[in-house]
């Protein structure tokens, strides 16, 4: 009786989760990871010019025309480039990049932005791109004017940014480990990403979703043997839902991730049974057609601008571009301004060699469903630029640019470290401890480094007559509001912060901790249960 007794309490208890003392709570984990991403994003969107980013001009005037009712505009000869009604401040943006391509020029070029709101005809390159996140970032636009509008609708950018970032790092650490998973998110938020995430753009949904993805999928699949929590498919949804109407290339990178990070026959079978996933995938469906249709009726994939290379072969652009996308570090870790900024070259190498070595690692050491996925990621970052290239080199010449493949290369770096979790579940020891502080505090350098370093190219300029690094303090030629020692300050004790915080989640995620708790917790259930019926018996 007693056996029975026991096993009639214990049969079909799942072990549950408990967040051990070291182990943060999601909504808490969120909430810090926000305001982290918020102030390094927000601090790039302030002390950059406005109008820095590679087309921002066009993504600026096409955010404001579609919160005005203009989705796409009124074609123009130009083929791709439409004509909308905005207020006169956005109009001008055409004219403020005045630096751009040419690094001996300083920001102090730029001519006063006007408080206007009158409606002005203008012309964007941006016309037929998806109006979803335009949707989102022209928002600030209907209420305020001139230069406060245009950093608030980066503001928005950043918002949305940070808050799917965000997400992903809650999602990561309620996995069963994630001290690796979370180094990955310190690597893969390069100074481009940042950079990108303070702009006007629609490629800084596109990379946060993706990560957003991939890390609520991983966190699905491993621990769908605890069942599926409807929220956790929400998240799905709307990742999947912003990542397929971002850019038209936007649904490939949806589908890799998705083949990528779920891999598991298991997993496929208990969603196939879930009534939310079906539901999910309902509307995921519903936005990759709406994407689709989008692309469609507007020919946002008809040639535009003539390229160099239009009429080459299919073999000399993916030879080409094969050689390119290793070659590619310095898109991949920052090249500011119109492509007239580079990074340090030191951060650079350096910044390159922590990818490279966390990926193959993965490759090496890791197991299970989470290598295979890195192995899948790695192999479209490679194959899918050339390919892609090689397609559109015959119409449109050489359009490939580095930040077109972030939001893949930012998955393979997340999927690396997942791999790596479950290869390696023991807790930190103290060596490990040591490296984790010297890997984050040589990050925190190079961000700190490259940050000045692209300031200086607009307070000063690079030209030999700009009075070098003295003169950002002698003598700065341009500044942002509040000076841009200030914003070096802010974005230095931002991200100290967020390394602390990094830190600290990775030493309170002790592999191991939840399940063994919540064995030891059925099994003192089953003790006290038996003793009873020890004495009856």
């Amino acid at each position: 009786m007693t056996d029975d007794t026991t096993n009639s309490r214990t049969r079909g208890a799942r072990p549950r989760v408990v967040h051990g003392a070291g182990r943060p709570r999601p909504w808490a984990v969120f909430v810090a990871a926000f305001a982290v991403f918020c102030g390094l994003g927000g601090a790039w969107a302030v002390a950059s010019p406005l109008m820095s980013v590679p087309d921002e001009p066009a993504h600026t005037i096409h955010a404001a025309a579609v919160v005005r009712g203009q989705l796409s505009g009124d074609p123009v000869e130009q083929q791709g480039w439409t004509r909308v009604t905005v207020p006169e401040y956005v109009a001008q943006t055409t004219s403020l990049p005045c630096f751009a391509f040419n690094d001996d020029v300083d920001a102090s070029c730029q001519a006063t932005v006007s408080d206007s709101d009158a409606d002005t005809s203008a012309v964007t390159t941006a016309g037929s791109y998806d109006p979803v996140y335009y949707a989102f970032v022209g928002l600030p636009s209907l209420v305020l004017d001139g230069k406060a509008s245009l950093y608030a609708m980066r503001g928005f950018s950043v918002i949305l940014s940070a808050a799917l970032l965000a997400s992903a790092v809650a999602a990561l650490v309620q996995r069963r480990s994630s001290r690796w998973s979370l180094m990955a998110v310190v690597v893969l938020t390069t100074p481009m990403v940042l950079f990108i995430t303070g702009s006007v753009n629609p490629s800084s949904m596109e990379i946060s979703a993706a990560v957003a993805l991939f890390a609520w999928l991983t966190l699905l699949r491993e621990r769908a043997d605890e069942g599926l929590p409807v929220h956790r498919i929400a998240m799905v949804a709307v990742s999947a839902a912003l990542l397929a109407n971002t850019r038209s290339i936007g649904l490939l990178w949806l589908l890799v991730i998705v083949v990528a990070s779920t891999l598991d026959l298991a997993l496929w079978r208990r969603l196939l049974r879930s009534v939310a996933f079906w539901v999910a995938a309902a509307v995921i469906g519903a936005a990759s057609v709406f994407s689709l249709l989008w692309v469609l009726a507007t020919q946002s994939l008809s040639p535009t601008v003539p390229n160099p290379g239009v009429g080459s072969t299919f073999e000399s652009g993916f030879i080409r571009m094969i050689f390119l996308t290793f070659e590619n570090g310095q898109g991949y870790v920052g090249i500011f301004g119109w492509l007239d900024a580079p990074a340090p070259a030191t951060t650079v190498v350096l910044w390159s060699c922590c990818m490279i070595v966390l990926v193959l690692a993965a490759l090496v050491f890791g197991r299970g469903p989470a290598r295979l996925g890195t192995a899948v990621l790695a192999l479209a970052f490679v194959v899918a630029p050339p390919i892609i290239q090689g397609i559109a080199v015959t119409d449109y010449g050489y359009i490939w640019q580095s930040r077109y493949i972030l939001a893949v290369l930012v998955c393979v770096l997340l999927s690396a470290g997942a791999a790596l979790d479950e290869a390696f579940p023991a807790p930190t020891t103290g060596r490990m401890k040591t490296l984790v502080v010297v890997v984050l505090a040589a990050l925190g350098v190079m961000q700190l480094h490259t940050f000045v370093w692209t300031l200086r190219r607009y307070v000063v300029g690079w030209s030999d007559q700009s009075g070098g690094w003295g003169a950002m303090f002698t003598d700065p030629r341009w500044a942002p509001s509040g000076g841009w020692i200030v914003w070096t300050v802010v974005f230095a004790a931002v991200w100290a912060t967020g390394a602390v915080l990094t830190a600290r989640a990775m030493s309170g995620s002790a592999p191991g901790r939840d399940e063994p708790a919540a064995r030891r917790s059925v099994e003192a259930t089953a003790s006290s249960a038996a003793v009873p019926a020890s004495r009856d018996a």
